[in-house]
């Protein structure tokens, strides 16, 4: 049971850093290209707010808790 909880720290972990890389990327966009028509500023600023962040903050919920 350890075991399994030291990897999924580990995954979460991981997953936190590629995420605030995929949030940075996003910011990047965001300052740097007029965007297309699927892919507009504001389809970047949501997805930060609603995918990103929530997802940050359910791994940092986890890795407190454990």
């Amino acid at each position: 049971m350890g075991k399994d909880r030291k990897h999924m720290k580990k995954v979460r972990k991981k997953r936190i850093e590629s995420v605030e890389r995929q949030i940075d990327k996003h910011e990047d966009r965001i300052e740097n290209e007029n965007g297309r028509l699927d892919t507009t500023i504001d389809y970047w600023k949501k997805e930060i707010d609603e995918k990103f962040s929530k997802q940050i903050d359910k791994d940092e919920g986890y890795l407190k808790d454990n």
